[in-house]
């Protein structure tokens, strides 16, 4: 790496080519047409850049990690069409096992690649980063909310998803407006969560901001289950148990729908399911195996922003190139990653790892279809203004319930029996 000032104890910066990534600065493309774009003006191409992209295409997380590489995928046209990125994407599955984080991005920095996206688990994102960090090759994380991703000290990493705990107070926020403003709430509830990483952590952060925020609910009990659980039955008559009129579930989108048939088996009819920083409504694999069941849960997340100007075109384009896919969080916050990634190789005029990793570090960007804030980084590699979308399933697919300005739905409460749809 260049000699210079450092910047926030994350190294040393080179300087920085000029050259500016905006959606106007297009020289024609299928994305462009469709938004109706014309190119403000003409800059020298960037340089081709290899590009690792670690994700859980097979095992227990194959569902979002499939997802997750349609994005990438999907990313890397809208880069190359509208700003001139060219990128060679290499994909690894880290088969969904935390370990095989290393293994992945071992495998792609030793085949080239100067910058890496991944890993959507954290276990696995955490271990890629070691990886990363021994290699000196910057890092992205699309999705991963584990605090330890950013509180580790690692150098290399700059992560777009906020940490569990931004998410959690966000949400808590979202549902003490939601109990203040219906008839007849509940006064207690259940968590049901996952034991891995990503499920610990939310947990934590629960329990850390329920307090803080003020929510008023008591917490009936935590009902913590592994992640390879082929049956949830007994966690949910603990949860029926207890007495909780509602039920809060951190999950993964397979264990989601197992606690939505076990409800339904076991009689049990929360007044509201809340589900922050998880799977489930957001996924076209929970509705296609609950139907009508799938409807009335409340999620938290990263969300696609409809009011992004480039928003439409990109859902289209989405649409033709996967005609029986969603365009979910994790295909948008991989998407979203690799513009971040494009954004910094333009400024950098670069494909170089340190030229990469300097230009990252002064990311100062609008997000192109995420609802979030100006995309920066802290001194932990920590996005600054992340915003949480609360989303609610209704008529079989997830609808926008808040912030207002974005919504596409009212909240619909109670939730309706599941013996009476």
């Amino acid at each position: 790496m260049q000699s210079g000032s450092s910047v926030n104890g994350r190294g040393t910066l080179p300087e920085i080519k000029t050259g500016e990534l905006t959606r106007r600065t297009l020289l024609g493309s299928s994305f462009g047409v469709a938004a109706g774009l014309m190119p403000r003006r003409v800059m020298a191409a960037p340089p081709k850049v290899k590009v690792g992209a670690i994700m859980p295409s097979s095992g227990i997380f194959a569902f979002p990690g499939q997802a997750c590489v349609r994005g990438i995928d999907l990313g890397a046209k809208f880069a190359k069409e509208r700003f001139g990125v060219d990128m060679e994407i290499i994909h690894a599955d880290s088969q969904s096992k935390p370990e095989r984080g290393r293994v992945a991005a071992e495998g792609l920095i030793r085949q080239g690649c100067t910058v890496l996206i991944g890993a959507w688990d954290s276990g696995a994102t955490i271990s890629a980063l070691q990886a990363a960090e021994a290699a000196r090759v910057p890092m992205v994380v699309h999705i991963a909310s584990a605090t330890q991703v950013t509180s580790q000290g690692f150098t290399q990493v700059f992560r777009f998803y906020p940490t569990s705990l931004t998410i959690v107070k966000q949400s808590l926020n979202e549902l003490k407006t939601i109990i203040s403003t219906v008839d007849d709430p509940p006064k207690s509830v259940a968590v049901v969560h996952l034991n891995n990483t990503a499920g610990q952590s939310t947990a934590a952060s629960i329990d850390q901001a329920w307090k803080d925020v003020g929510v008023p609910l008591k917490i009936a009990e935590y009902i913590s289950y592994d992640e390879k659980a082929r049956d949830l039955s007994v966690e949910v008559a603990k949860a029926r148990a207890s007495g909780a009129e509602a039920l809060m579930s951190v999950t993964r989108v397979n264990d989601a729908i197992m606690i939505i048939r076990e409800c339904v088996k076991q009689g049990w009819n929360p007044k509201l399911i809340f589900s922050p920083n998880s799977n489930g409504v957001t996924d076209k694999a929970y509705y296609d195996a609950l139907g009508k069941y799938g409807d009335g849960q409340i999620l938290s997340t990263i969300w696609c922003n409809p009011k992004a100007p480039d928003a439409e075109a990109i859902v289209k384009r989405f649409e033709t190139d996967y005609p029986d896919q969603w365009l979910d969080a994790n295909a948008g916050c991989a998407f979203e990653a690799v513009q971040i990634v494009a954004d910094a190789v333009v400024r950098a005029n670069s494909p170089a790892s340190p030229d990469i990793h300097a230009a990252l570090t002064m990311t100062d960007m609008t997000p192109i279809l995420m609802y979030s804030g100006k995309i920066k980084f802290d001194a932990t590699g920590q996005n600054m203004n992340n915003a949480v979308t609360i989303l609610q399933g209704q008529r079989g697919k997830a609808r926008i319930i808040a912030p207002s300005s974005i919504a596409d739905a009212s909240l619909q409460y109670p939730l309706p029996p599941f013996g009476a749809r």
